[in-house]
């Protein structure tokens, strides 16, 4: 069975600790590089990572923002805080400003970034006592074991491209591109269409960084791709105001967001961040099984100077892919793992409370 909603009771052995105490060699270190502001399937990939930082899964090493407005920054805030991840380090990119979103494509979408930065605790002020990506990402790297850390895309590549320039510093005597080289694990990126076409994440905003990227990151780095053409299928987050505590800002996000009584919506990031922790085998522990397979074995992604991307097929390259679903796994399947990660409810931190609870209860 691909998805056992038997096996999602958290089990006192698997929980018998704190998650300080849970083995470091099953928690996989991450970085989240989110263009967190727009559109707020962002938000459900910051609880999916937050829940899986907390269970011991994942190690969210930081969350690093890809637009300039300050209330992505303090937005992420809110989220962290919620699941009592206070200290994650967040950065924001420069300069900051005060935007806030406008729907001016279809004018049915609504602004939540701010709303949930007023309205929720936060432990970040303010947006300008944030390091800069750059800064974090050099930070976090230069400490990391070798080969160690997955970095997770949602948004536009702009601050990855700084990375890959950066000169070296005080912090580390390596370059960028060298520091990727030696500490990253894999990139996992939500962007482009598969095996060619255009979309948002890689064209929409900075074609220039996506394409210096994608062209030029080191090949011994793997890379996989959650193409637009897999999240805009998966339609998660229904019923979320039956299942999710009235204060949560993740509800109200959606609310906000989506409108008019609803919170179904488009999974691009969410999706990317799963596999992004999970990989392809998902978690039995958890009950979830295989939901993402690889749609190549060979290849590479090349993006031209609009961001349009196309597969190369290559046979000398085996290590970059783009996703799919997995055999027999179905689309409302993967929305209904997702949406249980945004209702849960992070209130009780310590062991006892997770052990008593089954993450997808109905």
């Amino acid at each position: 069975m691909i998805f056992n909603w038997a096996l999602l009771i958290l089990s006192t052995l698997a929980l018998s600790a704190t998650v300080d105490g849970v083995s470091t060699s099953r928690r996989k270190p991450i970085i989240i590089d989110t263009d967190i502001f727009s559109d707020v399937d962002d938000v459900g990939s910051l609880a999916i990572a937050n829940w899986l930082h907390n269970y011991g899964l994942a190690d969210l090493r930081g969350v690093i923002v890809n637009t300039n407005s300050s209330y992505g920054a303090l937005a992420t805030s809110v989220i962290n805080t919620y699941f009592g991840n206070t200290d994650i380090p967040i950065a924001a990119l420069r300069p900051l400003t005060n935007e806030t979103f406008v729907d001016t494509w279809a004018f049915s979408l609504g602004e939540y970034a701010s709303k949930i930065a007023h309205h929720w605790p936060r432990s970040l002020n303010d947006a300008s006592a944030t390091l800069t990506p750059v800064e974090l990402y050099r930070s976090i790297l230069s400490s990391a074991e070798d080969k160690s850390v997955t970095l997770i895309s949602i948004g536009f590549l702009t601050n990855l491209a700084a990375l890959l320039d950066s000169a070296p510093d005080g912090v580390t005597p390596l370059a960028g591109s060298a520091l990727v080289s030696a500490k990253v694990k894999e990139l996992v990126v939500m962007g482009g269409r598969y095996p060619l076409g255009w979309e948002f994440n890689f064209g929409g905003q900075d074609p220039t960084s996506t394409s210096h990227v994608v062209n030029n990151w080191p090949r011994n780095i793997p890379i996989t791709y959650s193409g637009g053409e897999l999240g805009e299928v998966i339609f998660s987050g229904e019923g979320l105001a039956d299942h999710a505590p009235l204060d949560s800002p993740i509800l109200a996000a959606y609310q906000w967001y989506v409108g008019r009584c609803s919170t179904l919506r488009e999974s691009w990031d969410p999706v990317t961040t799963l596999y992004g922790i999970l990989g392809l085998e998902g978690s039995r522990e958890l009950g979830i099984g295989k939901l993402f397979a690889y749609a190549n074995e060979i290849g590479y992604n090349e993006v031209a100077a609009d961001g349009t991307n196309t597969w190369m097929n290559d046979s000398t390259v085996s290590n970059q892919h783009w996703l799919r679903l997995a055999d027999g796994v179905t689309n409302t399947t993967v929305a209904q793992v997702l949406t249980h990660f945004y209702a849960y409810d992070p209130s009780g931190k310590n062991c006892s409370s997770y052990k008593k609870r089954n993450l997808f209860e109905r």
